[in-house]
């Protein structure tokens, strides 16, 4: 990925006080790979924030983890509503899987969680 690629710090969620707002008032849905919490905020921009455990694995697993998912939000995220706010939570089971598998999975959850433009 290069510069232009990546998630612009607006569009971004980094303090955790913005992940606790998100767990505490969004919705929770669970897929195969991903934790995802989903919080409509009419007042706010639409952001993402991903979390990789200790657990997920080591350093570089658990980058490879957050590059997935931040690509698959990237990929879609003309297809979301907007004033969402986001998080995806690294499940174990996303070691080794590919792009393909953790978009399926997480496509999967943003039509379940209803925030897909064109349901």
């Amino acid at each position: 990925m290069h510069g232009n690629q990546t998630l612009p710090k607006s569009e971004r969620l980094q303090h955790g006080y913005q992940f606790r707002h998100v767990y505490e008032q969004g919705r929770k849905l669970t897929g195969r790979f991903v934790v995802l919490y989903v919080l409509y905020d009419p007042s706010g921009p639409r952001a993402l924030g991903v979390v990789t455990s200790r657990k997920v694995g080591g350093a570089v697993v658990r980058n490879r983890a957050r590059r997935l998912m931040r690509e698959t939000y990237r990929l879609h995220k003309q297809e979301l509503k907007t004033n969402l706010q986001i998080v995806m939570i690294a499940r174990t089971a996303i070691l080794g899987k590919r792009l393909s598998d953790v978009e399926a999975d997480v496509l999967r959850l943003f039509g379940a969680a209803g925030i897909l433009k064109r349901t």
